[in-house]
């Protein structure tokens, strides 16, 4: 059953599913994006996938139109509910599975299915402290197959090194605001949020999103640390993949395998 919604699920399914719905060319993106996690990830159907922080399970649902299953883990309840809601209306609902969980205790969302594939996306890797952060890859390294593939969509250090800034935008009936800045100290991006609604209420935030930054180095020794063998970086989602380097330093999608 759905759970009541909680303050998380608030925003969550705001930015999630509203926001994300309105955003131009989405569904083209998506088709780019599963594109390239075919082809990177070397999926055929019959195989696997474990999608962590799945939001509003777009990807899981693309993936299984292409004879390719798996299980969706979100820590919002809400975001759960919208996206098996989706998967029963596609038809897809046999293939699919998303669960309630929290991406540093997979083990109790999953139980024991391991996966040809691991994907985490928009940047979601990074949110605790250094040593949380190990655990969570090792985790994930976890509920790989032999050979199997991780890909982590990090955010880029060339990216999140910009200066204070602030932003606003409209959807959802509503205006959200939005203040950036990268603490040099910790290495960490952090942004506030705010939300107007069509009432004219202003919705705060309980705490700022925080992102621990890593570089590639750094993120090459984690996972090594998590028995993973490090295949590639690219720079984007495209086709034919665009190699992370110094003239494509904006995003970093990190693939890796299980060995």
């Amino acid at each position: 059953m759905c759970k009541p919604v909680s303050e998380w699920d608030w925003w969550a399914y705001l930015f999630r599913v509203i926001h994300r719905e309105q955003i131009k060319g989405i569904s083209e993106w998506d088709d780019r994006l599963i594109a390239f996690l075919v082809s990177v990830l070397e999926l055929t159907p019959g195989m696997r996938v474990l999608d962590v922080a799945c939001g509003s399970g777009v990807h899981l649902l693309r993936l299984a139109r292409r004879g390719i299953g798996g299980v969706g883990v979100e820590i919002a309840p809400r975001l759960v509910c919208y996206a098996t809601r989706q998967a029963n209306e596609a038809g897809l609902a046999n293939g699919l599975r998303y669960l309630v969980g929290d991406m540093r205790d997979l083990v109790a969302a999953i139980g024991d299915e391991t996966f040809d594939a691991v994907t985490l996306f928009s940047g979601s890797f990074g949110f605790f402290d250094d040593q949380t952060n190990q655990k969570v890859l090792d985790g994930m390294a976890a509920w790989l197959n032999p050979g199997g593939r991780l890909l982590l969509d990090c955010v880029s250090p060339s990216w999140a090194m910009t200066p204070r800034s602030r932003s606003w935008s409209e959807f959802g009936g509503g205006i959200s605001f939005r203040e950036t800045w990268f603490d040099p100290v910790t290495c960490t991006r952090v942004s506030e949020f705010r939300y107007l609604d069509a009432s004219g209420t202003m919705n705060l935030a309980a705490e700022p999103e925080r992102i621990r930054v890593y570089t590639l180095p750094e993120m090459r020794t984690m996972i090594a640390r998590s028995g993973l063998e490090f295949v590639a970086a690219y720079a984007n989602h495209e086709l034919p993949p665009v190699p992370y380097n110094a003239d494509h330093p904006d995003r970093l999608v990190i693939v890796a395998r299980q060995v």
